[in-house]
């Protein structure tokens, strides 16, 4: 992607980002507010992917606190589906980590988005830490992954939601595997749990 594009589709991005903001202050657009933000999602990883593929995606690491992060992520997915509840599950999380906040923001909300569209009733947000491992994770009551996406590792092309395009998923490997502690690398996965499917970020 050369610097011109890339200004573009940053410039267009910022707009439906603004245009989302005014929709959501209006109250009465949230299927149109929905579009937008996806819209902008989207052309947020195509510019990730961008710098992916030439060599410029890295990590910028700050201190997060994760029941916060989690916090602020499912208000923000709350106004988008008022009919789904999101729950936190954040009693065993640690006070403190370190990690990407924009970038795990955009993997986990990508995450959230296909949970809450599929759910039933409600989505969990997840955070605990084992092994010295932080593990985020969106699990929902919906009918779970399908196969083609299971055995897909992240890996393109592999879409939830059977209309995508799998760059979501694929980015968030990328993103989880910029996370690194000495020799041990992040990772995510996704399985079926006794109903609906859970996806798991995994960082050292």
């Amino acid at each position: 992607m050369n610097d011109l594009a890339a200004a573009v589709m940053h410039d267009v991005k910022n707009q439906l980002a603004e245009l989302a903001l005014r929709l959501k202050k209006r109250g009465d657009a949230r299927a149109e507010m929905e579009i937008a933000m996806n819209a902008s999602r989207r052309l947020t990883e195509m510019l990730l992917l961008g710098r992916e593929e030439s060599n410029q995606l890295w990590v910028s690491a700050d201190t997060v606190n994760p029941a916060d992060f989690l916090e602020v992520l499912a208000a923000e997915y709350a106004e988008l589906f008022p009919d789904i509840e999101i729950k936190l599950d954040v009693a065993r999380a640690p006070e403190c980590v370190f990690f990407d906040d924009a970038l795990v923001r955009l993997a986990l909300g990508n995450a959230l988005h296909n949970a809450c569209r599929y759910a039933h009733e409600k989505v969990t947000l997840a955070a605990f830490q084992q092994n010295d491992l932080l593990f985020l994770e969106v699990r929902d009551d919906g009918t779970g992954f399908p196969d083609s996406v299971l055995s897909s590792g992240g890996q393109l092309p592999a879409s939830v939601t059977g209309t995508g395009t799998g760059l979501g998923l694929y980015l968030a490997q990328k993103i989880a595997a910029l996370h690194k502690l000495g020799d041990r690398h992040g990772y995510i996965s996704l399985y079926n749990g006794v109903q609906g499917g859970i996806f798991r970020i995994v960082l050292p």
